[in-house]
């Protein structure tokens, strides 16, 4: 909500610690763990296999081959995965 709803800028590290903290989360352990470069590596990593797979903005479901991007395509998502699954 902090991004979407206000258009606050969540790489700043006090709306991460407002965020955390209005969901009843020690921001601490957070923070340190985002500091870690092992944590970038995976970010890097994840990054990267998102774009090969098209991913260009957030929120995006990869349904299969299938690539969905906007909170307004959720419910096409849920209902190809759903298909795909047997549900």
């Amino acid at each position: 909500a902090a991004q979407f709803a206000r258009g606050e800028d969540i790489a700043d590290p006090a709306v991460l610690t407002e965020a955390l903290q209005a969901c009843g989360v020690d921001p601490a352990p957070w923070h340190d763990l985002a500091q870690q470069e092992e944590t970038k590596a995976s970010l890097r990593g994840l990054t990267d296999r998102a774009r090969a797979h098209g991913v260009f903005g957030a929120p995006s479901f990869l349904v299969g081959d299938e690539l969905f991007w906007g909170d307004d395509r959720l419910e096409e998502a849920i209902a190809l995965a759903s298909t795909a699954r047997g549900f």
